[in-house]
């Protein structure tokens, strides 16, 4: 039977696709192994002293842990924030008020100083000029869960909109019953035109829905000058949050990177958080895009939902699922994300977490109460706000089935390898990812890695013996792969490598020496 079709006209996938396509892309870029001897049960790891750092220290792969698009660096984009003046002319009942550019006004929001509005609204024209519905916005709030170091006043503002081309916008805000439109600002943010949008574009509308690669911020044409929020991580990702953008879904996928842009500039410029506050950002279209700096596959503080951004990551639907459902395409790509990051660090995502709150923003809890969530939920669940709007929410549990029915088909023998030694490594504090030599699989664990390779099975490396072994370039050193725990010897510790192993004594420190 013939599907029906989308706003762009293609053929629109059934959901039910879904899980073939996600599977196919989790298996291909992130999780599944190579065919390979089952792991050893390896024993307790050792407690032979460990240098500062020596799991969270080991270096990153020379490769992207989700492949990059095919794309070259674009040169940074320029975006502009500029106030929009209103129209003189008369206010209906609830002080509703026009807003005129002669430029596009792309991106726009509503930002004030000082006490909040109850509510904000906003409608634009469409393509004949005709005014469109009111769109409900809601305030975006501080999402970052620290102060920002030289920040002013704090100024408020809604989640950004997205209306193209249009010119006009006609914007009401209402406090304790009475219009205070007059003392909002509607502003515009230009995205400006980057040097990969078309061919982003191309490659978002050519392709099915599960994607499997990103955009990385180099190549959407992030300002790395805006960025004034160094990156900072947790120890661990115990759940990952889902929102919406709350923007217009009506966009092409050239205007994709646009968006992005201008949220970028928004969130960094005009909220003062010094970046983006989503890790990442999926359109409609099923491209994925990197969102706050500091690498997909680590645990890097964002700001995308107050008082719960340390041990979160958070994974934004571009658009607006208050009404509309997230497209097939989308949900492919939110699926493929949500399981290569909760899959990689071992979380299933009905499994109950406990998140404790820092307090601020739109938290519903105060600093210092914890509250236990699935390690895949909604900004609503934690938050004073309707993100990802009733739409979205509603795909919540259809979500996690198939987030948890590709993380069971990728099960691999670096999980069961750490579920035998869990009360001595600790948690995972990085996805498990390729071996820097690319045939092997590892994940790093609060105090050590376990490594494996079909020769060898997955094995742990821990403290002075891992120090050790890693400054001598781990997998590409002369030693190879570890083929055994570490195990007593006389006076100390030692551990088997492929061609050789590693003995440790408090009098010479760890040694290698051929097998």
């Amino acid at each position: 039977m013939a599907g029906s079709r989308g706003p762009t006209g293609r053929p629109r996938r059934r959901a039910r696709a879904r899980s073939v396509g996600v599977a196919a892309l989790v298996a291909a870029t992130v999780l599944v192994l190579p065919p390979g001897p089952a792991a050893a049960t390896p024993p307790a790891a050792p407690a032979d002293p460990a240098p500062p750092g020596n799991a969270v220290s080991r270096p990153d792969p020379a490769h992207a842990v989700l492949p990059p698009a095919a794309l070259p660096p674009a040169a940074p984009v320029a975006t502009g924030i500029a106030p929009v003046t209103y129209a003189p002319g008369a206010r209906d009942a609830f002080g509703a008020r026009r807003a005129h550019s002669p430029e596009p006004l792309r991106l726009v929001a509503v930002t004030w100083t000082g006490p909040a509005p109850d509510s904000v609204a906003l409608r634009s024209t469409d393509a004949a000029g005709t005014w469109g519905a009111w769109t409900d916005l809601d305030p975006v709030g501080s999402q970052r869960d620290d102060p920002v170091p030289g920040a002013g006043p704090q100024r408020g503002g809604t989640d950004p909109i997205w209306v193209g081309d249009r010119t006009a916008v006609e914007v009401r805000a209402m406090r304790a019953g009475q219009p205070v439109t007059d003392q909002v600002q509607v502003v515009r943010i230009d995205p400006g035109l980057g040097s990969n949008d078309e061919a982003i574009g191309a490659m978002g509308s050519a392709r099915g829905p599960a994607a499997p690669t990103y955009v990385t911020r180099a190549q959407w044409g992030a300002d790395e000058s805006m960025m004034s929020w160094p990156p900072e991580t947790t120890p661990t990702v115990k759940a990952v949050t889902i929102h919406h953008t709350s923007e217009s879904n009506d966009y092409s996928p050239a205007d994709s990177p646009k968006i992005v842009r201008a949220i970028y500039a928004y969130h960094a410029r005009t909220q003062e958080w010094g970046d983006i506050g989503y890790n990442a950002l999926v359109d409609r279209y099923g491209t994925i895009y990197e969102g706050r700096a500091g690498g997909l596959d680590r645990a890097v503080v964002a700001a995308h939902a107050g008082g719960f951004n340390r041990e979160t990551f958070g994974i934004a639907v571009m658009g607006n699922t208050s009404s509309t459902p997230p497209t097939p395409a989308a949900m492919d790509s939110v699926a493929a994300l949500a399981a290569w990051k909760l899959g990689g660090l071992y979380r299933d995502p009905r499994q109950e977490v406990e998140l404790t709150s820092a307090g601020g923003g739109t938290s519903r809890y105060p600093k210092g109460q914890t509250t236990t969530v699935p390690a895949l939920f909604a900004h609503r669940d934690v938050g004073n706000t309707s993100c990802p709007g009733d739409a979205g929410y509603a795909q919540l549990e259809p979500l996690r089935a198939e987030v948890q029915q590709l993380i069971d088909q990728t099960a691999t023998d670096v999980r069961t390898a750490w579920s035998a030694a869990r009360a001595a490594l600790g948690e995972p504090v990085r996805v498990e990812s390729p071996t820097a030599d690319g045939t092997g699989r590892s994940t790093d664990f609060e105090h050590g890695t376990v490594v494996w390779s079909p020769r060898t099975g997955a094995w742990p490396v821990t403290g002075a013996i891992a120090a050790h072994w890693r400054a001598a370039g781990a997998e590409t050193s002369a030693l190879g792969y570890p083929r055994s725990a570490e195990y007593d010897v006389p006076n100390g510790r030692q551990q088997d490598f492929e061609h050789g192993r590693l003995t440790w004594s408090r009098d010479t420190g760890a040694v290698a020496s051929p097998a």
